[in-house]
Formats: C-alpha cells, sequence, structure tokens
C-alpha cells in the first residue's frame, strides 16, 4: 500500500500559488485544521487539505470574508468537505 503524500507548508503555498502566510491566516481563523510534528510543531498538509484549501481558495476569491467561508465549510457535511 502506498504512503499517503504529505506537503510542507513551503510545498502546499507553492502547489496551491498562496503565500505561506495565507495559509496560516486560515489555520488561525480556525478553516483549516492541520497535524503538526516534531520539536517546532511543523504543519502537515495532506491530500485532502490541499483539496480543502482549493475549496476556500475558490470560494474567497469570490468575494467570501474567511467568516462566511467558514460559515460555508460549517454548513457543507460539518465542515468535512474535500
Amino acid at each position: 500500500m502506498p504512503k499517503e503524500v504529505i506537503y510542507t507548508i513551503k510545498e502546499a503555498a507553492r502547489k496551491l500559488r498562496l503565500h505561506e502566510q495565507t495559509l496560516r491566516n486560515w489555520e488561525r481563523a480556525g478553516i483549516i485544521k492541520l497535524q503538526r510534528f516534531g520539536k517546532n510543531r511543523s504543519r502537515l498538509f495532506r491530500p485532502s487539505d490541499i483539496a480543502r484549501c482549493r475549496w476556500i481558495q475558490k470560494y474567497s476569491g469570490r468575494g467570501i470574508s474567511l467568516k462566511g467561508v467558514k460559515a460555508l465549510l460549517i454548513m457543507n457535511r460539518g465542515g468535512n468537505h474535500n
């Protein structure tokens, strides 16, 4: 069974064409929750996290605030949108 691909915040930001700080802001706002590892608690992005970030990107790019995006996520399958 192949291992799941895991991305660092730098790799995820590059893949999503976003700034790393944007991803940190989304985490701080509570619209993404990431696994952490190591002494410095580095963020881990799984493919499902990348998919969620793309969804957030889509709606925030349409002018919806982070608060609005968070509400949409909660309404959409309890915030477990992939």
